[in-house]
């Protein structure tokens, strides 16, 4: 974008923003400005999933990581692993971390569900991402909403928790017959 073109968007966001918090057109209140920071929040995050969305129609209709990486001004590399759930580098080391997402919850256990299986340990979740770990063990995880009438996953079924994205609790525990669950995983 040109910088009349960014000026032009911010002004658009801006008031867009203004009319989430009913700004009265009088010098903003502390309320009016803490509503417009929280509606700049949803903003930023709608964009960012509708950005997800985006590259990776762009990328099933044909076009290249790498293409789509040169328009946001990044690697081939980094695009597809901030973009593509699928992507796994079979080299990552033990402890080295990754992003997944953005996907949306109706998305996320699925691709969860893949990660896990490769080898890639849930440690931090939040809506439209998840921060994955490399490790040696495959990996089951489960997802709980705490307004279900479910139970929390028994540790003594093997489940640990994870991570917690409010509403949402996972857990995970190291997937029947991985040869890595026998080392005792904290």
């Amino acid at each position: 974008m040109t910088g009349d073109a960014d000026a032009d968007l911010a002004v658009e966001l801006s008031r867009l923003a203004a009319r989430h918090g009913a700004v009265s057109g009088q010098p903003a209140t502390t309320d009016e400005l803490l509503t417009a920071v929280t509606a700049f929040h949803d903003i930023a995050r709608v964009a960012a999933d509708l950005q997800g969305q985006a590259v990776r129609a762009a990328h099933d209709a044909g076009v290249s990581w790498a293409k789509i990486g040169a328009l946001l001004g990044t690697s081939r590399q980094a695009v597809q692993q901030r973009f593509d759930p699928h992507y796994v580098r079979r080299d990552d080391p033990e402890g080295s971390s990754r992003i997944l997402g953005p996907v949306t919850r109706a998305e996320e256990m699925h691709h969860l569900a893949e990660a896990g299986a490769q080898g890639w340990r849930l440690v931090l979740a939040r809506h439209g991402e998840h921060v994955l770990e490399r490790d040696d063990t495959a990996w089951e995880i489960t997802r709980v909403s705490v307004f279900s009438a479910r139970p929390m996953p028994s540790p003594a079924e093997g489940w640990q928790a994870a991570a917690t994205r409010f509403p949402d609790c996972f857990y995970i525990r190291p997937a029947r017959g991985d040869a890595g669950a026998m080392r005792g995983r904290k």
